[in-house]
């Protein structure tokens, strides 16, 4: 560990930098008027859902840390109170993850969310894999559907509201007009401000948290070597994981390794970006200049950690397979999203799975001996835009936001349990804790209700599943807040042009570099050759266009 060793002077010092070079957003003002597209308008008013009956667990005043529940609700509150549509139709183009919705006609659930509604709901199906090359389709046929699912960290999804094929709703929301849809009013100022496209509302953003991955480690392997659970540096984590590799299988005969799969971006990599300290995608440097996270030293050294982490057997060879089917090992260290972690189907049904297996949460230290850096997400996540063409008609467009609005009820009132659970006794029924449990044969007749918007309370639920790790999951959720940082182009993603038309092809020649180091197929000293060449492919406009954009706003 010598290369990560010499670098410890990017520690101490390097992370009070980067606290400072990457820190909190400046604020913005109350008004949001005169905008690239002109006029003036307030801030939709922020409007909170009504509280849960329910205490907490846990509370915390530490930016990016939510309120932790253990408890499930026992009475749900009314968030819509209007008559439903007059029958219209209202369109939409949404992800899936799983099978399409059952056909409308085999559908009791999508015909009772009709009646709720008062429109015939009418949504289109579009799988993950291919969501973003048929976006770009549904853009280019100028048949845009009344909602349209949008993940604006997408260049290509961020291209059509560039394009004007959404409407903007800056006026149909300001100040108190959104009151006439309480559920999209459910979501703090930050978000709408963080979701602005040229100072104009182009999207309904939904809430989201802050920070959604959250490490595990599997205890019955970390407790067999000499590190344990708390390895205070990069040196101790290697060693530990090295270790675990070493122990071949674990109970059952599994094969072990430290680590069984590796995601370049977003996914497995930003738990040893938070490890090395790496900072935003962007970042600001200690002279003021923009500059992209491969040109950092720390950059650098995790590459280094992680070839070698490679080399050394650390790494199950088929971890990098894009079918998660072909890696069947289990690992120290998994990189999961928070509400499966927390949820029926979390640490406590892994360890139902695997006989002899035991997980907990996972502190992940800095590299150095200090604490990790996390960045934190966007204030918002995907959105919903309503097609442009559809809002010409002011009728059509209320109509349309009332489906959203509906759609969009907050976790404890009476829609949001039925949209995500149907009816009790037919499509989910009521656990010993009072928690609807969907029935596995109705999870394809729900699926038709997505469309990508959360609203009101934002906390993180634990089922009474895990409920075992409640003190634990809290121990590590707050300090991955208390070493969070927010990105320093919070708001601004759509402030670059080149962004929206190279970053796909950036972001897979990223991909290609960093996936090729680790596995050594490219070596760690043509990484300046690469940042060369990732800058002429349209990384140095994307520069220049944020440096520009972080000017105009006084940042």
């Amino acid at each position: 560990m010598a290369e990560v060793s010499r670098r410890k002077l990017l520690g101490a010092a390097g992370a009070a930098a980067a606290t400072a070079a990457l820190g909190t957003t400046a604020a913005c003002s109350g008004s949001a008027g005169g905008g690239a597209t002109g006029g003036d308008y307030e801030m939709p008013t922020y409007q909170p859902a009504p509280e849960l009956e329910v205490q907490p667990y846990y509370t915390s005043e530490t930016p990016g840390m939510e309120s932790v529940y253990t408890e499930y609700p026992k009475t749900f509150f009314k968030s819509v109170d209007r008559e439903p549509g007059s029958g219209g139709k209202v369109t939409s183009f949404q992800l899936t993850w799983g099978d399409p919705a059952t056909p409308l006609e085999e559908n009791p659930y999508w015909q009772e969310l009709n009646e709720r509604l008062g429109v015939s709901f009418e949504p289109q199906f579009v799988p993950q894999p291919v969501f973003d090359q048929k976006f770009a389709t549904m853009l280019a046929s100028g048949d845009v559907p009344d909602l349209v699912f949008v993940n604006d960290q997408s260049a290509g999804n961020l291209q059509g509201i560039r394009d004007g094929a959404f409407a903007d709703l800056s006026e149909t929301f300001s100040g108190d007009n959104i009151l006439k849809w309480p559920n999209l009013a459910a979501r703090k100022e930050e978000i709408w401000q963080a979701s602005l496209k040229d100072g104009r509302i182009y999207q309904v953003p939904s809430t989201v948290w802050a920070l959604t991955n959250v490490p595990t480690m599997r205890t019955d392997l970390v407790d067999q070597t000499s590190i344990g659970r708390a390895p205070k540096d990069a040196d101790e984590l290697f060693t530990m994981l090295k270790e675990v590799s070493a122990l071949g299988t674990g109970p059952g005969g599994q094969k072990v390794y430290g680590l069984n799969k590796y995601d370049a971006h977003p996914n497995t990599a930003v738990m040893f970006q938070r490890l090395f300290k790496t900072g935003a995608e962007w970042q600001v440097n200690a002279d003021g200049d923009l500059v992209h996270i491969t040109s950092t030293e720390n950059y650098r050294a995790m590459l280094e950690w992680l070839a070698r982490a490679w080399a050394e057997g650390i790494f199950d060879p088929v971890s990098m397979s894009p079918t998660a089917t072909d890696i069947v090992s289990g690992a120290a260290l998994r990189y999961d999203p928070v509400g499966g972690a927390i949820g029926a189907l979390g640490l406590s049904q892994w360890e139902a799975d695997l006989p002899g297996a035991t997980y907990d949460f996972f502190d992940m230290p800095g590299f150095d001996g200090s604490g990790q850096v996390v960045v934190r997400n966007v204030p918002y996540g995907r959105s919903t835009c309503v097609s442009a063409a559809a809002a010409e008609d002011e009728d059509r467009l209320t109509e349309i936001l009332n489906v959203l609005d509906y759609l969009s009820a907050p976790f404890g009132s009476e829609e949001q349990y039925f949209i995500a659970n149907g009816t009790e006794g037919v499509h989910h029924t009521v656990d010993a804790h009072g928690i609807p449990i969907v029935n596995p044969d109705s999870a394809t007749a729900l699926a038709v209700q997505y469309v990508g918007v959360t609203s009101g309370d934002n906390s993180y639920r634990i089922h009474p599943n895990a409920a075992p790790w409640a003190e634990s999951f809290v121990t590590v959720m707050e300090a991955l807040a208390e070493h969070s940082i927010a990105r320093p182009l919070e708001g601004l993603e759509a402030a670059s042009q080149t962004f929206v038309t190279k970053g796909a092809q950036l972001k897979q020649l990223w991909t290609d570099f960093e996936t090729g180091v680790i596995t050594g197929r490219e070596s760690i000293d043509d990484l300046q050759s690469f940042v060369d060449n990732y800058m002429s492919q349209g990384g140095t406009q994307v520069r220049d266009e944020y440096t520009q954009a972080l000017k105009d706003a006084g940042k």
